[in-house]
């Protein structure tokens, strides 16, 4: 498993909310398109901004809490179709507990539990791979030229 970090919520070319990890220690990252609300209660944690009341995902730690669970981890584990899947991992009353969730509420609930981002390895390769077949040399075209590579899906 590589460690990865948040290292930004930003916007694409299009307006698009999108968070980047960065593999601890490392040069990789993977770039995760996100819903706006997502977006916002990631940066929020991020920028140590708190909400008036708690928020969806202060909700979510309240109810673990309250239930005696603890986030351990989150793993991101799979991306099919540009659709990336993640799993909460949770440890309850010293039994573990797997949570199949998107990668954004994951994220989101991680940051304020102060828990570990995952990504397997073989995924993180994967994904590099990827990103650099994408990498494609264009013919010289005026700067003016916009080439579109369509829609982010949401995670």
């Amino acid at each position: 498993m590589i460690h990865l970090r948040v290292e930004a919520v930003a916007l694409d070319w299009k307006g698009n909310p999108l968070v980047v990890l960065r593999e601890k220690g490392g040069h990789r990252a993977v770039f995760i398109w996100v819903g706006m609300a997502e977006a916002s209660a990631i940066s929020m944690h991020l920028e140590n901004q708190a909400a008036r009341r708690p928020m969806t995902h202060d909700l979510i730690l309240l109810v673990l809490s309250s239930l005696s669970a603890k986030v351990d981890h989150i793993v991101i584990t799979d991306m099919q179709q540009d659709t990336y899947y993640a799993d909460l991992k949770l440890n309850v009353n010293d039994r573990s507990v797997s949570l199949d969730c998107r990668p954004s509420d994951a994220i989101a609930v991680a940051l304020r539990a102060g828990a570990p981002i995952f990504i397997d390895n073989v995924l993180l390769d994967r994904l590099e791979e990827a990103r650099k077949e994408a990498e494609v040399e264009f013919p010289q075209f005026p700067a003016s030229t916009v080439i579109d590579t369509g829609e982010p899906t949401v995670h």
